[in-house]
């Protein structure tokens, strides 16, 4: 099946080629970027990167490179928050605009407030009155509380529990499985591990984490 749907007037342009890439431009076939949108190319250090998975998009060159033309629209498919957020001011200083990308199966109130270019993924839930920063990534079946600030840049890994009320910094990660109590505050540029549930607040560029599995 080809993807290549390319314009003179109006791309949609993927920032990096990785495996999540491959997870956007499937869920773009159902209809999950705005103003009914498809990719047609991407940008990444490799112009083989999409090769051998059946996708047609043009490649447009490294995204350190890349100059935006008027109506092109990027959406950011690279999880490390400090990358994005790098990547994200060249590009903007250049004129870049990002597009959103909600799957039709999440679940977004209507007194949710989503920036620019968010992602959120299959199943996943923002709740009341959340506010999600521009570029924040909440993958899939995770969920964002009542009242969650969520700061820039930062990414969700699957199966992620913001409960209601915390304060998150700009780009922080949280891994799988992740889960923070109510009215906890993550400083910017934390990194909670997967399974980790936090229950305190956390200091800027903390690490968080849990022991591994042990065999008995």
């Amino acid at each position: 099946m080809s993807l290549n749907h390319a314009s003179t007037t109006a791309r949609t342009i993927l920032v990096g080629a990785g495996a999540f890439a491959r997870e956007l431009i499937d869920w773009s076939l159902d209809g999950a970027l705005e103003d009914g949108r498809a990719f047609t190319g991407f940008l990444d250090s490799s112009p083989a990167a999409l090769d051998g998975f059946g996708y047609a998009l043009d490649y447009l060159g490294a995204i350190d490179d890349f100059v935006p033309r008027e109506g092109d629209r990027l959406v950011m498919a690279i999880g490390d928050p400090a990358a994005k957020a790098r990547l994200a001011s060249l590009l903007k200083a250049r004129g870049a605009r990002f597009a959103r990308l909600v799957h039709p199966s999440a679940t977004v109130a209507r007194s949710a407030v989503l920036g620019e270019g968010v992602v959120i993924c299959p199943q996943a839930v923002v709740s009341s009155h959340a506010r999600v920063g521009d570029l924040v990534a909440v993958n899939a079946l995770s969920g964002v509380g009542h009242d969650v600030v969520l700061g820039a840049y930062s990414t969700l890994s699957c199966h992620v529990d913001l409960t209601g009320a915390v304060q998150v910094g700009e780009g922080c990660f949280f891994g799988s499985g992740a889960r923070v109590l109510p009215k906890v505050a993550i400083g910017a540029g934390a990194r909670i591990g997967a399974g980790a549930t936090v229950m305190r607040d956390v200091p800027e560029r903390a690490v968080m984490y849990v022991m591994p599995a042990k065999k008995l």
